[in-house]
């Protein structure tokens, strides 16, 4: 994460706030891990980082300092860099133009947002699978920008609606995802209660008959994939939700400025317009993912999880309209 913010903001001092590390829901992550966890990476790592704890003269909160060595941001920036990865993914997808760094800067804004915003969710055993999906997520997204940017080259030109634009890939990347972990939930689910299946197995294993405890211990492993599939295919119907209503918000709720407005909203574009779009987009994927999962075994759970999601977003559409009238 410090590299990362390293390589947005171009300094080699960054901070990191506590409670993106530690959440107070986390009872048996204390402060004194973090205290050990620093002292480790400084003596391993001291020749390229140091960490300290600090307090926000702002807020009185504890935030972690990272202090990169000297030149390091531009070894990073030569060698490692995020903005290489950029450039490098959108390439091998098929644009072969160069691309502007404010350009790279504005996607690699968006790519921390999700690391961000996951990593705000990531509680417990998820949190790994969590980092892991907001990367896959985010490399997705690239190669998907760089399959199509040869036809949207207008794109470069404006920074803002570039990452407006990839914004958009990545929540339609983060909806399938949903439908993907929600369907794997599903599945675990439902061998998870095949008793006789699993009752069967344990007997043969342990050549005798086994009660209602030994299988139940038998499946527990079963159960932790379905309680991390079930919690991650949550997180992501939270962020999705999220998603839209933040767009939603940033037009007509006055949360953004009249500048921020003008980047989301298109030449000529009203308001009306903009929701109308927006809705549709939305709409669509769903419908689209609804379709697929339709001739699909197993799969009421994850029509329901969909037609559930539609029909939100469906009920705020209609708020935020008559919110306009009014």
């Amino acid at each position: 994460m410090a590299a990362f913010n390293m390589s947005v903001n171009k300094s080699e001092e960054v901070s990191l706030h506590y409670d993106e590390i530690v959440h107070s829901e986390c009872s048996l992550f204390k402060r004194q891990d973090v205290l050990d966890a620093m002292e480790t990476v400084n003596q391993t790592l001291g020749n390229m980082v140091t960490f300290t704890i600090a307090s926000s003269v702002f807020t009185r909160k504890e935030i972690i300092l990272a202090s990169f060595k000297e030149g390091m941001l531009k070894d990073y920036l030569e060698n490692r860099t995020e903005r290489m990865l950029v450039r490098k993914t959108i390439y091998e997808a098929g644009f072969l133009e160069y691309i502007e760094d404010k350009v790279c800067m504005e996607l690699e804004r968006v790519g921390k947002y999700i690391y961000r915003s996951f990593l705000k969710a990531a509680h417990g055993p998820i949190k790994d699978d969590l980092l892991k999906l907001a990367r896959f997520v985010y490399s997705t997204s690239l190669k998907k920008l760089g399959k199509v940017l040869s036809g949207k080259k207008h794109l470069l030109a404006d920074p803002k609606q570039a990452s407006a634009y990839f914004s958009t890939i990545v929540y339609n990347e983060a909806l399938e995802q949903l439908a993907t972990y929600a369907h794997q939930a599903a599945c675990i689910k439902n061998l998870m209660e095949r008793e006789h299946l699993h009752r069967g197995i344990s007997e043969e294993s342990l050549a005798r008959n086994v009660d209602y405890i030994e299988v139940n211990e038998h499946i527990e492993m079963i159960r932790v994939k379905h309680d991390k599939a079930f919690k991650i295919h949550r997180t992501l119907s939270i962020w999705c939700e999220d998603w839209v209503i933040s767009r939603v918000n940033s037009v007509i709720k006055g949360t953004k400025s009249i500048r921020e407005k003008k980047r989301i909203l298109k030449k000529d574009q009203s308001i009306s317009d903009y929701l109308n779009s927006l809705k549709k987009h939305t709409y669509e994927q769903l419908e689209k993912h609804i379709t697929m999962y339709q001739n699909v075994n197993n799969n009421e759970s994850v029509l329901d999880v969909l037609k559930q999601k539609k029909e939100a977003i469906r009920s705020y559409f209609a708020i935020q309209k008559d919110h306009i009238k009014n």
